[in-house]
């Protein structure tokens, strides 16, 4: 093995890497085997040196997010024909309007939803805390509807469950994705490599701050332990953002 071939090996890998996270696992993966394979005398030379670093930078990149009016787009192709679609809408607009993730979504009981309040409890957030998020109108009318016309007739304390036998709450995240992804696709918004639960989330983040949104708000609604890590999107903000610049110390140019 030479290393113009490990050179090869790592583009490959990184062209097929999706994010600035995978990339550096890619090339951190990769160095580790060239190192073993040194130490474990199946190769004379370590290679390891030659695998390129790729530099992360904290808050560098926007996470992927989809225009508002595409979302909007997306939840209103969906009908209220059939039961799977009457949950699905559910789903979709529950994502959207309160930022919740997956696993938070598939937590939500049916005893977690206060009516008169507005509000739906969250379980087991990222942050091992729970958290309650506001329930819009529009939303509290498409999961009454879900409950009442269209959720299977099963004893379960869950509030959305499969259609697929056997019956009951999703197991894992990848119906929610799958459930995501079908209706934007559906919707005619075109989708990259990531689409889930998240592609909501980071897109309902990108309306609040673009409707000026306090930065401490739409953190509380997303579940950020730390204000920082919502700063992120205060990027998508530019016109805003130009408001607040300091004058140029020189003058104008």
């Amino acid at each position: 093995m030479t290393a113009e071939q490990v050179l090869a090996a790592v583009e490959h890998r990184l062209s097929l890497s999706a994010t600035s996270g995978s990339r550096t696992a890619a090339t951190a993966h990769t160095r580790t085997f060239l190192r073993f394979l040194y130490w474990a005398g199946y190769h004379r030379q370590d290679l390891a040196g030659v695998v390129p670093r790729t530099p992360s930078w904290r808050l560098a990149h926007l996470p992927p997010r989809l225009a508002w009016d595409d979302v909007r787009q997306a939840i209103d192709a969906i009908g209220a024909t059939t039961p799977v679609d009457i949950r699905d809408r559910a789903v979709l607009l529950l994502l959207a309007t309160t930022g919740i993730r997956n696993g938070e979504l598939r937590a939500i009981r049916l005893k977690d939803i206060d009516w008169r309040t507005g509000e739906v409890f969250v379980r087991r957030t990222k942050g091992k805390r729970d958290r309650v998020v506001p329930l819009l109108e529009e939303t509290g009318a498409a999961l009454a509807d879900y409950i009442l016309r269209a959720r299977p007739k099963v004893d379960s304390p869950y509030l959305f469950l499969s259609f697929t036998p056997p019956l009951g709450p999703f197991k894992c995240a990848s119906p929610v994705s799958r459930i995501v992804r079908k209706r934007l696709r559906h919707g005619g918004v075109e989708l990259g490599r990531v689409a889930g639960a998240h592609l909501l989330r980071h897109s309902l983040a990108t309306q609040l701050v673009r409707q000026q949104r306090p930065i401490n708000e739409v953190a509380d609604l997303l579940g950020h332990r730390s204000i920082n890590t919502t700063a992120l999107y205060v990027k998508v903000a530019a016109s805003q953002l130009a408001e607040v610049a300091l004058p140029f110390p020189g003058g104008a140019a």
